[in-house]
């Protein structure tokens, strides 16, 4: 079998595509309740006859399996939506539901996507007969960055050899590196109720402690690598201004580089919370939910995927669909849209239907974070995206929402399964690819651990 025609089989499942698209984009779940849309791909993969592996302490994690032996090759899939980003398919602010979930960052598409492609990878080896593996992973709470740490903690990837990933985008372009590391850590401050104005002297405020916590974090700013990002929420516990809080909270998340600056720097903000315990006189907790690390560099598997985007038919759409998008660019600053277009070269369209170039990644480099980065770590992955929304669109956004929701989003989902089955391919086909990709993984994979604790 060619590669083309495995091409033709992603095509033939077009339909099921754009359906499983609508399905996950019709009843989002966010992170931790995606019960319905782990389900759906259980069962659509084992119908089509997949393997089904869960883990009993992820609810909602699993793997669906085909094949035997030799390489073991992941695809891949998320589900879960963004708390508060419920909107139809509008060229304005809609909400659905108000104040529901919505698919802001296209998970539904994702998920989809990568499913189809496994199905066309499944139907490939069934017709080759030889050794080769397929798994489709259905990885939950990934906008909680926590998802495939925990599958990681519970030996979910282990015997994979590869792992293909992708992310809707607003074009079609394929990462070297990417992705921030992660850190989410809860400071619990407690003190000393009293009557604010009768007896203070008695209490002690752990929103004193809170407050002067993320004063001390704010002057850090100023000494950390320019790339981190700090940033926090806070909880005061609703107490009444005339009473002393006993208790108040901050919840932390650090991004860097690398996982060492996101350890090194977290250490770093939870002596700032000692500080600031020791200057109110209350008792502070530190508790870690997740760390996540950032995307592991392999130039050889970004050439292969960049090949396989070469090859695929990338999106192509519809004056209707510019049209949308041409409306949705309206919602957003002028200089945003022109800035985005340029970068991404779309020719003055909203949309981009050409391929970026090679190095796009080092002009655009993500500063958002995955889990994803986690399995680059124990085994090599490769990372490449395809236009979902329009150029100026940013993910986790109404706009976003609208265009997943769309033909738009459907397209660019159908293009990521071309390009997926295509490296699965390669990587089944070639075996001095297979061995080129992990050589440089192996010069420049350190050790391992999940940033979780059970």
């Amino acid at each position: 079998m060619t590669k083309k025609e495995v091409h033709q089989i992603v095509k033939s499942l077009d339909s099921l595509c754009q359906d499983s698209c609508q399905k996950l984009w019709n009843h989002p779940e966010v992170g931790g309740e995606e019960k319905e849309s782990a389900d759906y791909f259980r069962k659509l993969l084992s119908e089509e006859g997949f393997v089904i592996v869960n883990e009993e302490q992820l609810e909602h994690a699993f793997y669906a399996e085909y094949g035997s032996g030799k390489p073991v090759i992941a695809i891949l899939g998320e589900y879960d939506a963004l708390p508060g980003l419920s909107q139809k398919v509008s060229d304005k602010k809609e909400a659905m539901k108000e104040g529901a979930a919505g698919h802001g960052c296209g998970h539904n598409l994702l998920g989809s996507a990568s499913a189809v492609a496994a199905i066309a990878v499944k139907r490939f080896l069934e017709n080759e007969g030889g050794e080769g593996t397929i798994r489709f992973y259905g990885c939950p709470e990934e906008e909680l960055l926590s998802g495939k740490v925990k599958m990681a903690y519970y030996h979910m990837f282990d015997d994979c050899d590869m792992a293909i990933s992708w992310h809707p985008m607003s074009t079609n372009m394929v990462y070297d590196s990417g992705y921030l590391a992660s850190a989410s850590a809860h400071f619990e401050f407690k003190g000393k109720s009293s009557h604010a104005a009768f007896a203070p002297e008695v209490g002690r405020s752990a929103l004193d402690a809170v407050e002067l916590m993320n004063v001390g974090v704010n002057y850090l700013r100023e000494h950390v690598t320019s790339k981190a990002r700090i940033h926090y929420t806070t909880d005061s516990g609703g107490f009444s201004p005339n009473i002393v809080p006993p208790w108040a909270g901050s919840w932390y998340f650090v991004r860097a580089p690398y996982i060492s600056d996101v350890k090194e720097i977290l250490e770093r903000v939870k002596k700032v919370a000692e500080g600031a315990s020791l200057m109110t006189e209350t008792s502070m907790e530190m508790k870690i939910d997740y760390g996540c690390c950032e995307l592991l560099e392999n130039h050889a598997y970004a050439d292969l995927a960049y090949e396989n985007l070469k090859e695929a038919e990338l999106p192509e759409f519809t004056e209707e669909e510019m049209e949308f998008a041409s409306k949705l660019e309206s919602t957003i600053a002028s200089e945003n849209v022109e800035r985005a277009r340029k970068l991404y070269d779309t020719e003055g369209l909203p949309l981009s239907t050409k391929l970026g170039a090679r190095d796009l990644y080092q002009i655009n480099p993500l500063t958002a974070s995955s889990d994803s980065g986690d399995v680059s770590h124990m085994m090599p992955m490769c990372l490449i995206s395809t236009s979902c929304w329009p150029a100026a669109v940013s993910p986790h956004t109404w706009q976003a929402t609208a265009s997943t929701g769309s033909s738009i989003g459907a397209k660019g989902a159908l293009s990521a399964a071309q390009v997926m089955a295509g490296i699965a391919y390669d990587l089944y086909k070639k075996p001095e690819i297979r061995e080129k990709i992990m050589r440089e993984f192996c010069e420049k994979k350190e050790d391992y651990t999940p940033m979780y604790e059970a």
